[in-house]
């Protein structure tokens, strides 16, 4: 048993570790966003889409831990409920 706690304490760590780097990730673009040109040649994301790109992927980060998440619990032999409700607007 402590082998697989083990393990699953150094998957989480990792997880973690994963986080923060998309954290870092993010904050570099929010500065990136700053110092757009007012001015932006053709073809180029406005600030507003380069945030909804941002979100979509955070979105799909969210997904992704709950997905995994769901796996964990079911690998623990657990059975997992995938709740997903949409979020009023």
């Amino acid at each position: 048993m402590a082998e697989y706690q083990t393990y699953v304490t150094d998957l989480q760590k990792q997880f973690l570790a994963a986080i923060q780097k998309v954290g870092e990730v993010q904050a570099k673009l929010i500065e990136a966003v700053r110092d757009v040109p007012t001015a932006l040649e053709n073809g180029q994301l406005t600030p507003a889409e380069l945030v909804e790109k941002s979100f979509e992927f955070t979105t799909q980060v969210l997904d992704t831990q709950r997905d995994m998440t769901l796996r964990l619990i079911g690998a623990a032999g657990g059975t997992p409920t995938k709740t997903r409700t949409k979020q009023a607007a």
